[in-house]
């Protein structure tokens, strides 16, 4: 049975349990209505009698005629609410029934002392007035034993009635209490399993077991969140193997991309024939470089490096040995500074390196020479050989000049410079190269010194 069932039908038993006590109250204070009614009655009679009893006492001590219509109409009213009286209980009809024998007779007792009035008094027990007294007294006194009687009636009828609409009313909540109790165990019961189920379920879940499954053993609303627990574990284990799959086609797909990305940017940033960087990817790495050196105030070196008639030699023996060429002076380059240096290729023939950080010019004269050195063995280049020679313009960060631009324009002017000796050389601004000179110098003085 359905939660929501159950509950309506909780619901219909409590209203109809609340239903039987109103009912219960209502009937209960209707009853003691009517017995209330009952009882004013009586007691009303009762008032009625004792005046009755009043004016028939009167009457017998003073036999006046005014006593004598007091006293019946005392009896007439007497006589009224005796017929309005209403009385519920069967056992009460015998006693109104004697009750109104009884008025009868006093009425028949009223007329006898009505015609003994005008007779003169007469005194003693055996007499007519004397009779007529102990009738009155007698017919009154069992008027009054014939209410108390009825009273008791009305009060014990009104306490049988109360008992049994209590006894009902007692056995009907009850038995609405047994099934109302019976039915919220069955619903707890039914409850607290299928909701432990959807929590070992929903554990297993969080768990990351896909293969959970949740039993349903009760139809209820909880049952049908079971059954989408368990389709919506089935769609998500599916969606997980797919999921699982596509992550490993997009891992896939991301390494390679990374791949070719590394690559286009290698390809980018390079230059095709000799590996170097190329003219734009070098102006950025020097940029970066100038501001470094500005930020850390360290000093470096600008080499702007030409290849020495490599024009005929491209000419003569063909492009192909011409990047032969090309590609073995760039390497040899590049291998003769050190790793932090930056080497990059302008164009045709030209190529820069950038030197950081430098200490003093001896150090740029020390690469300058090695460069030398590993270009000028001869390249094999088919059934010939070709020895290089280079010319090297220096421009020096931060004593020549402060931005790329300015520093690539020195080392160029100091390069073409270079190009006017023949064989390799290299040049410094006039400013540093009387510095080198100066040094020079003074290490040759140094020398005569220690060998004099």
């Amino acid at each position: 049975m359905m939660i929501n069932t159950r509950l309506k039908l909780l619901l219909f038993i409590s209203l109809f349990l609340t239903t039987t006590i109103l009912l219960t109250f209502a009937g209960l204070k209707h009853i003691q209505q009517e017995n209330l009614q009952q009882l004013s009655h009586i007691m009303q009679l009762e008032s009625s009698i004792d005046v009755l009893r009043s004016r028939l006492w009167a009457l017998q001590e003073f036999q006046d005629e005014e006593v004598l219509t007091q006293t019946l109409n005392a009896h007439q009213q007497l006589k009224a609410k005796l017929a309005e009286a209403q009385f519920l209980a069967p056992a009460t009809k015998v006693l109104t029934t004697n009750l109104n024998r009884q008025a009868d007779s006093l009425a028949a007792l009223l007329k006898l002392t009505q015609q003994h009035m005008s007779s003169p008094p007469q005194r003693g027990i055996t007499s007519a007035r004397g009779m007529l007294t102990t009738r009155f007294n007698i017919t009154i006194q069992s008027m009054s034993e014939d209410l108390t009687s009825l009273q008791r009636l009305v009060i014990d009828s009104l306490a049988e009635q109360q008992s049994q609409i209590l006894s009902s009313t007692i056995l009907f909540l009850l038995a609405g209490s047994v099934i109302s109790l019976l039915v919220t165990m069955s619903t707890l019961k039914a409850f607290r399993e299928s909701l432990h189920r959807m929590k070992m379920g929903i554990s297993k879940l969080s768990q990351g077991d896909l293969d959970s499954h949740i039993e349903i053993v009760h139809q209820n609303e909880l049952a049908i969140l079971a059954q989408k627990f368990n389709t919506m574990t089935h769609k998500l284990k599916e969606t997980t193997i797919r999921k699982e799959a596509l992550q490993g086609e997009v891992a896939a797909q991301t390494k390679q991309l990374k791949r070719q990305t590394q690559k286009l940017k290698y390809v980018a940033e390079h230059d095709d024939l000799t590996g170097l960087y190329s003219r734009s990817a070098f102006e950025r790495q020097i940029d970066t470089a100038i501001a470094r050196c500005q930020r850390t105030q360290m000093h470096a070196a600008m080499l702007f490096i030409d290849l020495d008639k490599f024009k005929q030699v491209n000419d003569s023996l063909g492009h192909d040995n011409g990047d032969k060429v090309l590609s073995t002076a760039a390497r040899r380059m590049q291998s003769a500074v050190r790793s932090s240096d930056i080497c990059g290729r302008l164009g045709g023939d030209e190529f820069v390196v950038w030197l950081e950080p430098i200490n003093d010019i001896e150090e740029v004269t020390i690469v300058i020479d090695k460069i030398i050195r590993q270009i000028s063995p001869p390249i094999v280049c088919g059934r010939t050989t070709v020895s290089l020679t280079v010319s090297i313009g220096v421009a020096m960060y931060p004593r020549d000049e402060l931005t790329r631009l300015s520093l690539i324009k020195v080392a160029d002017d100091n390069m073409y410079q270079a190009k006017q000796v023949k064989g390799n050389s290299h040049r410094f601004t006039e400013q540093v190269a009387r510095q080198v000179d100066k040094r020079q110098v003074d290490e040759s003085q140094i020398d005569e010194t220690q060998v004099g």
